[in-house]
């Protein structure tokens, strides 16, 4: 598509010396991040574009260098979490945006194995669980609506992932929304969003199981393509995802 052939033709433009030390390449990522989260909409092209940089951009003869560039900005905002989600609004807003381009740059940051799989960054699934926790930790209003946002994103992804591994991270999420809903003073209508989430997470996030042919289960022309969680798996849509970015640009618009 147009995506494809314009950030095909950006990246030319920056390996054929526009970017030529990590100091300029370092600008290019903090252009990507500031963008991704400050305009609406801009944060799941902004991690496509990450990724395709990632793979295709190069200072010599280093190839995952705006991956680690990108890393280590993201791990800046990180490490701010536990004095973020106790910050003024304009802080904990600016905080939100991070956590969300964080999720979809899980979604989408493809990391290539030794021997040519191609997986999710791990260093951004312990990251996620880490950010779910501090927005936890001060249950107000709008910490809680950033946490069922990402859960909405990501929150199957997340599942399948430590499931895989034998881990109950998800359970723990669960019982602490639980919690929130049981004890924290937080209006009504977030409440009724934490028990709908919990109903989501109860019947498997929504996930409507509908074979389709592998040349339909692409990035390029399906949303879905990245809720499809074991390789092994017949390939498979799922309405979660598309169902949250939908529901994400009808709010924006209002």
């Amino acid at each position: 598509g147009s995506f494809e052939l314009e950030i095909s033709q950006f990246t030319e433009m920056l390996n054929s010396g526009w970017v030529s030390s990590e100091e300029s390449l370092q600008e290019v990522v903090e252009v990507i991040y500031q963008q991704a989260t400050t305009v609406p909409n801009f944060t799941y092209t902004g991690a496509r574009l990450c990724n395709y940089l990632s793979q295709n951009l190069t200072i010599g003869l280093r190839t995952n260098i705006f991956r680690q560039l990108l890393l280590l900005r993201c791990q800046t905002e990180f490490m701010k979490r536990d004095e973020a989600v106790k910050g003024d609004e304009k802080t904990r807003k600016k905080f939100h945006s991070f956590v969300l381009f964080l999720g979809e740059l899980y979604l989408n940051l493809e990391v290539k194995g030794v021997n040519g799989t191609v997986n999710r960054a791990e260093v951004l699934q312990s990251g996620l669980c880490d950010l779910l926790s501090a927005l936890f930790s001060n249950p107000v209003d709008d910490n809680l609506t950033c946490a069922v946002k990402l859960l909405k994103l990501t929150g199957s992804v997340l599942e399948d992932a430590w499931k895989t591994k034998g881990k109950s991270d998800m359970l723990g999420i669960i019982q602490r929304i639980e919690n929130v809903v049981l004890d924290a003073s937080c209006s009504r209508d977030v409440k009724q969003m934490l028990l709908k989430l919990i109903e989501l997470q109860s019947s498997n996030w929504g996930r409507v199981h509908t074979p389709v042919t592998y040349s339909e289960a692409t990035p390029e022309n399906d949303p879905n393509y990245y809720m499809v969680s074991l390789p092994a798996c017949p390939y498979v849509k799922y309405v979660g995802l598309k169902g949250y970015r939908a529901e994400e640009q009808q709010q924006q618009q209002q």
